[in-house]
């Protein structure tokens, strides 16, 4: 990877700025809370609404999770994070295909090189735009933050479900650091660390890091290899200035991450509802011929030759990234002015088998009917982003008027190279041989943002916004029908699926696209505060998610169709609530979501392709609770409850099929999640020993919009035991996900006869060792 020009000026900028010589101090929770003799809940300051304030005073739907509570509950992955916050979901197409569903609003199979993402996740405040960019394990983290609902106005890039903002430990002048070790079944070595402190006077720095090995939950007996297992490298250095007796500060982060695989599992389950389909058949005929049923977590993936090389290609996930940000920011007597600019780039390849088993299969079987054939995909994506937003905010008033004005303006660079290839046991035109895709997209999106809020008196604010966005996708694709055929019928001259039957063995095409959109997003909220203990708030908000172009095109003229961009209006209320001494807290939101043109891949049976267009609207009502307590010293209970009432309107799929009224795809009715911690003196150790537990619930799950194929209610229970002496400089403790041992399946493709299905983690449990300095 190299550096590029936006890359570059954000280094130069952060240069003059250290060379010359704070970013914005971190947000901690509340001092009084974390005193020993304090018997209260803690309190988290969140920046969602680009200015800091407490959970308790935002009048937004946002669940908030420190450092310190994502190390007590071991949280590493999104998905684990997932289990433990509301109304938040996540599957997984590929390891390139990530998945995050908010209230019923997901991306589904919507990974063109032009496609945004519904849910943001913002690093540092710098969006991130790419799964391949984002698909991180969380490490040294000062605190997630996740706001629920369309964010229209301030949140940086405009989305219309949601937003996950990860921010880094800040760096501090008082030295620190720590080192991590943990080990664990499937022989998982996990070791992350930090150290922290002054440089100068004026600048502190920090530099953190996270390796991470671990054997696959999941094998591939054809090949003898280990699927799911990770092997990762996570670093990332920090720089604070911090100039005496002045109002100006500045952050400069660096982060890299390196991460490799043997690639994916996937089973082939019989569908329920059709006539059992050819890979689970061959699965079956598989487990007898070698005398012992093939488990749930074994499969045969095929690794495919493709023309030219001389071997085969095996399967694996490839991913190196980095990212810069410069975050500066100044106060003046009638405000602040921020400035964010932030530089990503990544590459990946992943290369896996769709199906999991195939006629080259080592036991020579093959299941004629239907056809058990393979489908090996490989991806690769080469990804270049800069963004950059200033904001100048007023400064917080008692009585009056106080405002936000900003702009932002975002540039990707996106290069996708998609190679298909399968082998089929008969005739099937369109589905034997080999065809590519090779797509590069340039986005550009600008905004200009303005707030304005009135403070009438200590207890009523009301708050008017408005955002305008546009967007512009270019780009360039060239489809080819590189070779028909296979090895079972080589004089199969029709190409690949999914390229029109009429392209033949060599031919191709190349199309020059390009659209642009505009929206302009409002949002208008009443906030009440009836005491210091009581919140209420009244907001409708708007989101926008800009159009895109097809990932593969069947032909020229789908090539050059683009499809257009989703909105989603919602309408909310919502209550906060602290009582008994601020022992207990309960926080509530009901919500009511028009969310129209919404973009839906669908797999095509007229051309096996998937085709994607603004399909239907929906409807989307829910109710969310949070709640929490101290108990008593000591002894914390928490939880929190989401039900969506979803249905599509006037939908008709690409097969014609009327899925108007059905249920929102991959979104559970109920979710909810609970969890209780004990932390009490063991012998002369003060506050020695923390036992916690918690579970997780996830509703029955549709796939897909016809509502056919479902994933069965299912919950996960996780715990974690930890011992520290009274120093607090050394922690050994034991943990275990999933201790149950819950199957539950994480992404499922309903594909002629068979559910493809990938599978959660088994349980997972192991011991570690932290040492503070």
């Amino acid at each position: 990877m190299k550096f590029s020009y936006q890359a570059s000026s954000i280094a130069l900028a952060a240069c003059l700025t250290f060379g010359g010589a704070s970013i914005d101090h971190a947000y901690a929770q509340d001092s009084d809370a974390n005193s020993s003799d304090a018997l209260k809940l803690d309190t988290i300051i969140v920046t969602a609404q680009r200015r800091a304030n407490s959970v308790q005073d935002t009048s937004a739907a946002i669940s908030a999770f420190s450092g310190a509570d994502l190390e007590s509950e071991r949280i590493l992955s999104f998905e684990e994070l997932a289990g433990s916050a509301t109304s938040l979901s996540f599957t997984a197409l590929s390891p390139l295909d990530q998945e995050f569903n908010i209230r019923g609003i997901t991306n589904t199979r919507l990974d063109s090189p032009s496609a945004d993402q519904s849910i943001g996740i913002f690093s540092d405040d710098v969006y991130v735009g790419r799964s391949g960019l984002f698909n991180f394990d969380m490490y040294d983290v000062g605190r997630v933050e996740i706001v629920r609902g369309p964010q229209g106005v301030l949140l940086g890039r405009n989305v219309v479900g949601g937003a996950i903002s990860i921010y880094s430990a800040e760096p501090e002048f008082d030295p620190s650091g720590s080192v991590s070790v943990s080990y664990g079944n499937y022989d998982e070595i996990l070791t992350n660390g930090y150290v922290t402190g002054a440089i100068s006077d004026t600048v502190a720095g920090r530099f953190s890091f996270q390796l991470r090995n671990r054997e696959g939950f999941n094998q591939d007996l054809l090949h003898d290899v280990d699927l799911d297992n990770i092997d990762s490298s996570q670093f990332r250095a920090q720089l604070l200035y911090r100039p005496e007796n002045s109002n100006f500060s500045a952050k400069l982060g660096f982060d890299y991450t390196k991460d490799e695989s043997n690639g994916f599992h996937t089973a082939a389950i019989n569908d329920p509802t059709a006539a059992q389909g050819g890979w689970s058949q061959l699965r079956e005929q598989i487990g007898a011929a070698r005398g012992e049923p093939l488990d749930i977590r074994e499969s045969l993936p095929e690794w495919p030759r493709y023309k030219g090389d001389l071997q085969e290609s095996p399967q694996g996930l490839d991913r190196e990234a980095f990212g810069l940000s410069l975050k500066m920011e100044n106060e003046f007597d009638f405000g602040t002015l921020t400035s964010v600019s932030g530089y990503r780039e990544g590459d990946a390849s992943s290369l896996y088998d769709q199906m999991g088993v195939g006629p080259d299969n080592g036991y020579g079987l093959i299941v004629f009917s239907p056809p058990s054939f393979s489908f090996p995909v490989n991806e690769t994506e080469d990804i270049k982003q800069f963004s950059q937003e200033i904001r100048l905010a007023s400064a917080p008033v008692d009585q009056g008027f106080d405002w936000i004005v900003g702009a932002y303006v975002q540039s990707d660079e996106v290069k996708k190279f998609d190679r298909f290839f399968a082998e089929t046991p008969v005739p099937i035109p369109t589905i034997s041989g080999e065809s590519h895709w090779d797509n590069m997209a340039k986005n550009k999106s600008y905004a200009a943002f303005a707030q304005l809020g009135y403070q009438f008196n200590d207890k009523l604010r009301l708050v008017g916004g408005l955002r305008y966005t546009h967007d512009n996708k270019s780009g360039r694709v060239t489809a080819t029908a590189v070779e028909g055929g296979d090895q079972f019928f080589p004089n199969d001259q029709v190409a690949l699926s999914p390229l029109s039957p009429t392209l033949m063995e060599g031919d191709t095409f190349t199309v020059d696209y390009e659209d642009s959109w505009g929206e302009l997003t409002p949002q208008i909220t009443a906030e009440f505060e009836a005491n210091e203990n009581m919140f209420f708030y009244a907001t409708y908000s708007a989101g926008y998610k800009g159009g895109g172009f097809e990932d593969d095109p069947a032909n020229a003229v789908a090539a050059n169709t683009s499809y257009d961009p989703e909105t989603v209006d919602n309408y909310e209320i919502g209550g906060k609530f602290d009582f008994w001494n601020n022992r207990a807290r309960v926080n509530l939101a009901a919500f009511y979501m028009k969310y129209k043109d919404l973009q839906v891949t669908q797999t095509d049976a007229g051309c096996l392709c998937n085709i994607t267009d603004n399909a239907a609207d929906a409807n989307i009502q829910g109710i969310e609770i949070e709640a929490e307590a101290l108990l008593f010293k000591g002894f914390n209970v928490s939880g929190g409850l989401t039900y969506l009432d979803t249905e599509y309107v006037d939908f008709i799929d690409s097969l014609g099929r009327n899925a108007s009224g059905n249920f929102l795809q991959r979104t559970p009715e109920y979710q909810w999640n609970v969890s209780a911690e004990y932390e009490t003196d063991l012998g002369q150790w003060r506050d020695g020993l923390k036992i916690r537990a918690g579970y997780s619930h996830k509703g029955k799950m549709f796939w897909a919009p016809e509502n056919t194929n479902f994933e069965e209610a299912y919950g996960t229970l996780d715990g974690r035991i930890s011992i520290t002496p009274n120093e607090g400089d050394f922690t050994v403790s034991i943990w275990g996900r999933n201790l149950t041992d819950e199957l539950y399946r994480t992404n499922i493709i309903a594909f002629f006869g068979d559910e493809l299905s990938r599978l959660g983690a088994p349980r997972t449990y192991g011991a570690s060792v932290a040492v503070k300095f």
